[in-house]
């Protein structure tokens, strides 16, 4: 547990009126934010509340129209990352900035290695020597001479805030430091965490998990619509003054009940499946209007079940019916003739073009039906794409916008749409709402019981034990590959489910 900090210490950082406006939007409205010494302060907001504007003000990746940043008493300006890198600011994104190829100890002194000569050739021996010091004074478990590319996503990212702290960084922002990462590794973080609020490294903290506040930070800030909603203790605060402050009400029911039940026709079924990439055969079912979980810890081989019957990775082993019928796919263009869709978990760089509008990238998937003689129909495609973003409450409803601008619910509702406008009768989603806010995904929960009402049959692959507790109406638990239990949701627990999948 990480120890609370004295309300007394001095403010090291001081972001004071901070506006910013795109395009005519309000990003941020005038916002006061504080960091003590040897504090961790979470920011957190929906999606597009203005948390991720503020962190890129103070990384100096944006500029503020108006404000002013205060570090220990001083008006600074942050010009630009490099700014803030000598200003001691660094931050630490979702999406990891290490180089595979390299070893850990280049990684961490990538850009401002030793030299040992005036012709400034690299000191090695000093950069094995200082990262291993490093390394040792955090207690991380981690050969310098390790390559990146054999580490474990929690290993990772720990290297990436030792890679900060290289440069001397006394204020972290850790952008959802968790993602990918093991209860053990997590365990970890924490621990580091500790000790570097005992030397008085100072950290903003966002996050989606509400139980990760709780558990590391002394302070939490909400944004809302671009303004800060309230400042709390988080000794004197309880989730439900969080939730209702970022939602600007309460959440009463995360999950609500669906309209209707599995039907007896079997669309899926998967006898003895492997791909090269799967540790084990698989055997399961799913029926029409079916939502089906399948569960484990990090690791356990959901992502690479979901790429194998999209067609992605090879079958090696075993057979796939679709309504009773063998069939055999062998890429993603034979799986949507088929009628499977697959949303994968990291929707940047495998789900969306970012840089494409919401229209192109909802009817990118069915282009051929808004094709008239030989020639795309601006009309219909614009009609397809309003309807779908319409029906999915994608906000704000430009179809005209490009995918990056929006928040990540509403990416992963653009994803979502991409598929639907084919009209998939199988849908399979990893990880739904990875990286997404407790409103975003009450909205894709909806989204998930409407289109199983519908008829389609839902796999969720979520390493989210409430998550599927919650929305799936029969949980598979994978473990190391193996399908070892399964649980109808009516005698299903978190509990249990987490017990399985640590094979207990």
């Amino acid at each position: 547990m990480v120890q609370k900090t004295d309300d007394n210490r001095k403010i090291v950082l001081k972001l004071e009126n901070i506006k910013k406006t795109f395009g005519g939007i309000h990003a941020l409205k005038g916002v006061d934010f504080t960091l003590r010494e040897g504090e961790v302060h979470a920011l957190l907001g929906e999606n597009g509340a203005g948390k991720s504007t503020l962190i890129k003000i103070l990384t100096g990746v944006h500029k503020m129209d108006t404000g002013r940043i205060l570090i220990n008493g001083n008006e600074v300006e942050v010009e630009n990352p490099i700014s803030a890198r000598f200003k001691g600011i660094a931050a630490i994104y979702q999406e990891l900035s290490l180089v595979e190829s390299l070893n850990v100890a280049q990684n961490i002194y990538l850009g401002h290695e030793p030299v040992k000569n005036f012709f400034g050739a690299v000191d090695f021996k000093s950069v094995l020597k200082k990262s291993l010091e490093y390394l040792q004074n955090f207690g991380i478990d981690i050969h310098p001479n390790t390559c990146v590319k054999d580490l474990g996503m929690g290993e990772k990212r720990i290297v990436e805030i030792v890679k900060a702290l290289s440069i001397d960084a006394r204020i972290l922002v850790l952008d959802e430091p968790t993602t990918g990462m093991s209860a053990a590794e997590i365990d970890t973080l924490f621990r580091i965490m500790d000790d570097m609020k005992k030397k008085n490294v100072n950290m903003i903290y966002i996050t989606h998990h509400l139980e990760e506040v709780f558990r590391v930070c002394d302070r939490a800030s909400v944004f809302r619509d671009g303004e800060n909603a309230g400042t709390y203790s988080i000794s004197e605060v309880e989730t439900a003054t969080l939730v209702k402050a970022m939602l600007g009400k309460e959440l009463k029911d995360e999950f609500s009940k669906r309209k209707g039940t599995p039907l007896n026709e079997e669309m899926l079924r998967v006898e003895n499946f492997r791909t090269e990439r799967m540790k084990r055969p698989v055997s399961f079912s799913v029926k029409k209007g079916e939502i089906l979980g399948i569960t484990g810890i990090i690791g356990a081989g959901k992502s690479e079940l979901g790429f194998g019957l999209f067609g992605v990775d090879k079958r090696k082993e075993g057979q796939i019916f679709i309504k009773g019928k063998s069939l055999t796919i062998n890429s993603p263009i034979e799986a949507q003739k088929n009628g499977i869709a697959f949303i994968p978990e990291d929707r940047k760089e495998l789900g969306l073009f970012l840089e494409l509008s919401v229209e192109h990238n909802i009817t990118i998937t069915t282009i051929k039906d808004v094709i008239r003689n030989s020639m795309v129909s601006v009309k219909r495609r614009a009609h397809l794409a309003e309807k779908t973003a319409e029906k999915l409450k994608v906000k704000p409803l430009n179809i005209k916008m490009a995918a990056q601008n929006l928040s990540g619910g509403n990416q992963q509702k653009i994803v979502l749409g991409k598929w639907l406008a084919g009209r998939p009768e199988i849908i399979i989603l990893d990880e739904p709402t990875r990286g997404i806010d407790v409103g975003a995904k009450s909205e894709i929960y909806r989204i998930i019981q409407n289109l199983a009402d519908e008829g389609v049959a839902v796999i969720v692959l979520s390493a989210e034990f409430k998550e599927v507790n919650g929305v799936c109406d029969r949980i598979m638990i994978l473990r190391k590959g193996e399908m070892i239990e399964e649980f109808m949701k009516e005698n299903a627990s978190t509990e249990k489910i987490l017990s399985a999948a640590l094979g207990g």
